[in-house]
């Protein structure tokens, strides 16, 4: 079978690779002034996204004389991201619970809430000053668990179209 316990080494193996290139992704960001959290993390997505088509690519070429249907791809592709996600949500947990992450973490908050501030007045114009109220208050109670859950349902989300997409082009019926 195609989905068969033979691919999950190859599948964590891969999953690490990808977790050690976002790692670097995040490392060159922060070294250039730019803090890793949130949207500046967002291109992290396409090494998941080149990885998945990889591995199908690889794995029907290893399989040419078989015929695969797209739901197996489909599964095979999430069963992937899924692994990814548990990695990093791992290890982004991890880290902004230890000193370094801690002081990354309050200065991507600081500076989250300086540039709120700087629209406060517009944003309590449109939405009133309940709702800047509530924004400022959920900037402030960010932390590793957050950061890491919101990294792990954002691959799982972002993941769907692409993994759709993909298992469609490389069926074999």
């Amino acid at each position: 079978m195609f989905l068969g316990l033979k691919r999950l080494p190859e599948l964590v193996i891969s999953a690490f690779l990808v977790l050690g290139l976002i790692l670097v992704y995040c490392y060159v960001l922060h070294q250039n002034g730019i803090i890793p959290i949130g949207g500046k993390k967002a291109p992290s997505y396409v090494i998941v996204l080149l990885f998945q088509w990889f591995l199908v690519q690889r794995t029907l070429k290893q399989n040419t004389t078989h015929s695969v249907h797209f739901l197996h791809l489909f599964v095979y592709q999430y069963v992937f991201v899924i692994i990814v996600g548990i990695l990093t949500f791992t290890f982004f947990h991890w880290f902004f619970q230890s000193s370094a992450g801690l002081d990354i973490l309050n200065e991507y908050i600081r500076l989250s809430l300086v540039e709120l501030a700087q629209y406060q007045k517009v944003i309590v114009q449109q939405e009133g000053q309940a709702y800047f109220l509530e924004l400022k208050n959920s900037i402030s109670q960010i932390n590793a668990f957050s950061i890491a859950k919101d990294d792990f349902f954002q691959k799982i989300a972002l993941s769907f179209l692409p993994n759709l997409l993909i298992s469609l082009y490389y069926k074999r019926s």
